[in-house]
């Protein structure tokens, strides 16, 4: 999924994508992510989703894969969608064969 944009993700996750995010957003997310994976789960990284009209600054950050200690925090800086940041984290999973 190189370039996670709404088209590919599952149809709970694509409606993230749909307004902005709260303050605490990225702290809530990737907390939860970090236990999973602590506690040896299969969550191995997180990709940031953007929207198919996302911003340049969104759509760049949704090209890799990040340790979850490593990702962006959303809203994307520089994001420049009116309405605000849209974009969502979509986890990694250890099998996920294209990631």
């Amino acid at each position: 999924m190189p370039g996670a944009t709404s088209a590919g993700a599952p149809t709970w996750l694509a409606g993230h994508v749909r307004g902005p995010k709260g303050p605490d957003y990225a702290e809530r997310v990737l907390g939860r992510y970090r236990m999973g994976a602590r506690a040896h789960g299969a969550i191995r990284g997180v990709r940031v989703l953007a929207g198919a009209d996302s911003c340049p600054a969104c759509q760049a950050a949704a090209q890799r894969v990040y340790p979850l200690d490593d990702a962006p925090t959303i809203p994307i800086a520089g994001c420049t969608s009116s309405g605000g940041c849209r974009c969502a984290y979509l986890p990694v999973m250890a099998y996920d064969a294209d990631a």
